[in-house]
């Protein structure tokens, strides 16, 4: 018997009233979309102002996918860590990626405020935080790199943490002013009323079948088809559907949920004044985030990777059941607070854990922009403004950053059973790490 208040997309999102019609019938446009979502909405936003028309695709709705399912961080991260980077490239080539990074939450801000867009953005920053205080080592390893990057990190102890008053189950944390939090099924919702106003043609419920590599390209749906002198694949955790750039992106599934409204008296409880974003210093983090409605949505830890590269059901109780038991032992001294929803989605995740925009097919006219890897509520603005200019035969003044040999997942089974053995690893140093937290609380 399902005990879960599951939520069908998220707690963010329900499929809009007016949902725009299906294709129906063949039509003939500039550029042609494959994906609804923010990046397809923000490609098609700046080609619509550049004169062109525009065509969208989407197989459900615009938000059905990771855009209206993910936890609402805007953060200025990029790569695996930030250690990470400084072991894979130069000082200066991490700089320039950790810049691009930054520069997508600001240039995000600067768009949700021209466009008067409320999304419930509260820009409080976000805190990687030691659950033991053994991961404070992990934690001054990346303030030190952070510190090499140019990035501005403060490093806040036990008694900064009272005193800043997050949580008592975050014993330590490094604090990034960089972004915040919003509500993700705000935003994609006001993208789509953007995109419609500037004139873009935006077809729901139209999954592409198959999309030719001609020239014009031509995608082809269940009742119709669009021909067009270009295309974009703006459909990262799905794009192996569609049969190109096999192995590019892998989907992960994660799960979420959210409590019921707290009380005045829990909030005063918990503190948490600043409301900054939370997420932990594990291997496999969590993250927990206060919303507009005074509720903590929780996120992560664990995760589904398929076997293969395509997307399956989001209703995941095994994972619902072990996000809800992680948060119930962080926050054990508030037994009362109640879940009100549960719900997943998947991601889109590159080898390398940073975006890809490309160009393929026999005659170039096949551009993409995929593999956000958890961080692109602000990464997709930027994808938009350079696919629009790819698109347009020029470059973007910051495409160059992206320039790399991008590695493709290896083929089954080998990419599913070394991505067990990892999560295995990953696991066990984490079941560790919280079996001690437990000790230090009994």
């Amino acid at each position: 018997m399902n005990t879960f208040p599951f939520r069908n997309i998220s707690a963010w999102l329900d499929e809009p009233a007016g949902l725009q019609p299906k294709l129906n019938g063949d039509i003939t446009t500039d550029i042609l979309i494959i994906g609804g979502g923010y990046t397809g909405l923000y490609t098609a936003i700046g080609l619509r102002e550049a004169g062109l028309d525009v065509a969208v695709l989407e197989k459900d709705f615009s938000g059905a996918g990771g855009s209206g399912r993910n936890s609402g961080y805007v953060d200025g991260l990029i790569g695996k860590d930030f250690p990470s980077l400084l072991k894979l490239y130069s000082p200066e080539r991490a700089r320039e990626l950790c810049s691009f990074a930054t520069e997508a939450v600001r240039k995000l801000e600067q768009f949700i405020q021209e466009n008067d867009i409320r999304c419930e953005y509260e820009p409080n920053g976000n805190i990687m935080a030691a659950v033991h205080p053994k991961q404070i080592k992990k934690l001054k390893k990346v303030a030190e790199a952070g510190d090499a990057l140019g990035m501005d990190f403060t490093y806040l102890g036990p008694e900064a943490m009272r005193e800043r008053g997050i949580p008592s189950p975050f014993v330590a944390g490094l604090f990034d002013t960089v972004g915040g939090t919003l509500n993700p099924g705000l935003l994609i919702s006001s993208l789509r009323k953007i995109a419609l106003e500037k004139g873009v043609q935006l077809f729901e419920k139209t999954p592409v079948l198959r999309l030719d590599d001609s020239q014009p390209v031509a995608a082809h749906c269940p009742e119709g088809s669009v021909k067009a002198e270009a295309a974009v694949l703006a459909t990262n955790a799905y794009t192996n559907a569609l049969d190109w750039k096999k192995r590019l992106v892998t989907p992960i599934y994660t799960a979420m949920c959210e409590t019921e409204p707290l009380t005045t008296d829990q909030l005063d409880a918990i503190g948490w004044k600043g409301r900054e974003g939370i997420y932990t210093a594990h291997e496999q983090l969590e993250n927990y985030r206060l919303t507009a409605r005074n509720t903590i949505v929780t996120g992560g830890k664990y995760v589904k990777i398929p076997y293969g590269f395509q997307v399956s059901d989001t209703y995941v109780p095994a994972l619902f059941t072990r996000i809800e038991k992680v948060f119930r032992e962080r926050f054990h001294q508030f037994p009362d607070i109640e879940m009100k929803a549960f719900w997943g989605g998947w991601l889109g995740m590159v080898l390398d854990f940073m975006p890809v925009l490309g160009v393929t097919g026999r005659h170039r006219n096949i551009h993409y922009g995929l593999g956000f890897s958890g961080h692109g509520i602000p990464q997709t603005l930027m994808m938009g403004e350079m696919l629009a200019e790819q698109v347009q035969g020029r470059e973007h003044p910051r495409a160059g950053v992206l320039e790399r040999r991008v590695m493709a997942m290896p083929p089954e089974p080998i990419k599913w059973l070394a991505s067990q053995a990892l999560s295995g690893v990953f696991s066990s140093l984490d079941y560790i790490t919280d079996q001690q937290t437990r000790r230090l609380k009994q």
